[in-house]
């Protein structure tokens, strides 16, 4: 696999030898790969006036760059939460994928930008034992503050070739689907079995659901089930409570 190495000095050491054992998929939300290379060297000053990093970098056309070595902390995440973990940071390879987002007009990712990102998660999972249910999303793990990858994003398609996973619900989900919808703190309790921060609030919490497991919602022409679960999504969501193993 060819990867394009451009050195970054924004990173630190790993804290109390902490090794990757998460993989968290960013999009740039810059009109050019060029802009967001500038805030990972230092070359042009981030509009949130602090210093980021990524390890890699995945163009539009799959061209992969590698900006700071896996066994170093890059800074990617920010204040962020999963399963217990604050400062995901420490834990996580970054990976982002150059997409303008919501600011310059969020558009899908094209086939070779997925193709080298498949590629590259199965080799770093290869060689750092990351488990299928460690590959998330920015927007899972600061559900309150992002929302990328996104609803554009395919995560079943990541799921199909072993990267994450992707609920499939049979009738014992389906079953208990309307619990969820009926008690918002049993809904609340689920997202928070699965990895979610409890300290998120509900709305937040199921935004990032939906756009991990239920883009559907975003194809909702009346545009009402955004931020509100639904039967099929309470399924999804219970299979993946029942399903749970490597958090």
């Amino acid at each position: 696999m060819n990867i394009l190495q451009k050195p970054s000095e924004h990173y630190n050491d790993r804290q109390n030898g902490a090794k990757p054992s998460y993989i968290i998929l960013h999009y740039t939300e810059t009109r050019t790969l060029q802009e967001a290379e500038g805030y990972f060297l230092g070359c042009r000053e981030h509009p949130g006036g602090g210093r980021v990093s990524t390890h890699y970098m995945i163009d539009e056309d799959g061209t992969i760059i590698q900006y700071v070595n896996e066994r170093h902390r890059a800074w990617h995440a920010g204040v962020s939460y999963w399963a217990g973990n604050d400062d995901m940071n420490v834990r996580a390879v970054g990976i982002e994928l150059v997409n303008p987002g919501r600011k310059y007009g969020y558009r899908a990712f094209p086939a070779r930008q997925m193709e080298a990102l498949v590629r590259l998660c199965k080799d770093i999972m290869a060689r750092n034992g990351i488990a299928a249910s460690r590959v998330l999303g920015h927007s899972d793990v600061a559900p309150s503050r992002k929302s990328d990858p996104g609803e554009l994003f395919d995560w079943e398609m990541m799921a199909g070739a072993g990267i994450g996973v992707f609920p499939k619900p049979e009738a014992e989900d389906r079953k208990v689907a309307g619990d969820y919808l009926r008690d918002e703190q049993f809904l609340k309790e689920a997202f928070i079995k699965i990895g979610y921060d409890p300290k998120a609030a509900l709305p937040e919490l199921i935004l990032a659901f939906q756009r991990h497991y239920y883009r559907e919602a975003f194809g909702d022409q009346d545009n009402t089930l955004p931020g509100r679960m639904n039967e099929a999504a309470a399924a999804r969501l219970h299979w993946l409570v029942r399903n749970r193993t490597d958090l």
